[in-house]
């Protein structure tokens, strides 16, 4: 009986042991970086660096850069880091900081700018930025995700649908149109995001313009810009319906960039006249 006592109690604490260190490897494997590649690095002075990093754009989402910013902090310690985020290698080598170039290749480059990292070390500050408008940049406040590090919970995406985070989508200017006419309208497009993000099954429900012979440009404009979209993965296909709203420029309408997303169905575009 003394035998059978002393094997249960080691059976126990191997048992516990076993438990601890499962969860210490689950832990330790729960934060995978993705995979991603340093393609410039600029120093700023002793202590400080600034780099341009490649990454694929599925893996801009909330958990991939929340286990990158950890990678590339553990690769550059006891530095202050900014690092631009990418969705494509040519353009972390070829874009050009502060340059007011706008050429289409330049314009190409920036829009591939999806993230940034921030870590300072004297400000006990870290973050990293989302970005789905990689034109405007941070610029735009309503649409750019700060992420404060370490993140507490499971963070939350400002432009969303279905709990899945939107990457990128292609940058809207405000519409212009030949006449001295006002145009605004509605259109409503349906459609599916696929389990790796892109839009599929676009389809527009309903359309109006003001005057009527814009419905068509209206229309075809709505549903090639949502076809644009890039959302985080998911494990099953999400349906999305989304209201574009046309309406003429205001100078009191509180957004500078000719677009605001009011996400999970509605999005309201500035137009105007070239004339």
């Amino acid at each position: 009986m003394k035998n059978y006592g002393f094997v249960k109690g080691m059976a126990v604490r191997l048992f516990a042991v076993t438990l601890v260190l499962c969860e210490a490897i689950s832990a330790s494997s729960a934060c995978r970086a993705p995979h991603y590649r340093v393609v410039r690095t600029r120093r700023l002075d002793a202590f400080g660096i600034f780099i341009d990093i490649s990454i694929r754009l599925e893996d801009v989402a909330p958990g991939g850069l929340i286990c990158l910013a950890g990678a590339v902090r553990e690769r550059y310690p006891s530095q202050n880091i900014t690092a631009s985020i990418f969705s494509s290698r040519e353009a972390a080598k070829g874009f050009v900081p502060g340059s007011i170039d706008v050429s289409p290749g330049h314009v190409a480059y920036q829009s591939s700018l999806h993230a940034f990292y921030s870590y300072n070390r004297e400000r006990h500050e870290e973050y990293v930025m989302i970005l789905p408008n990689g034109v405007t940049g941070d610029a735009d406040p309503g649409i750019a995700t700060r992420i404060d590090l370490p993140a507490p919970g499971t963070p939350v995406c400002r432009l969303a649908i279905h709990d899945r985070c939107l990457l990128e989508f292609q940058h809207i200017y405000p519409l212009r149109f030949e006449g001295k006419t006002e145009v605004s309208g509605r259109v409503t497009v349906a459609g599916k995001i696929g389990r790796k993000g892109a839009m599929s099954d676009l389809a527009v429900v309903d359309a109006e313009a003001n005057p009527p012979e814009r419905r068509s440009a209206l229309a075809a404009w709505a549903k090639r810009n949502l076809s644009t979209w890039r959302f985080e993965r998911g494990t099953h296909k999400d349906g999305v319906r989304i209201a574009y709203y046309f309406e003429g420029a205001d100078p009191l309408v509180p957004y500078e960039y000719g677009v605001l997303f009011r996400l999970p169905n509605e999005v309201r575009i500035l137009t105007g006249r070239t004339n």
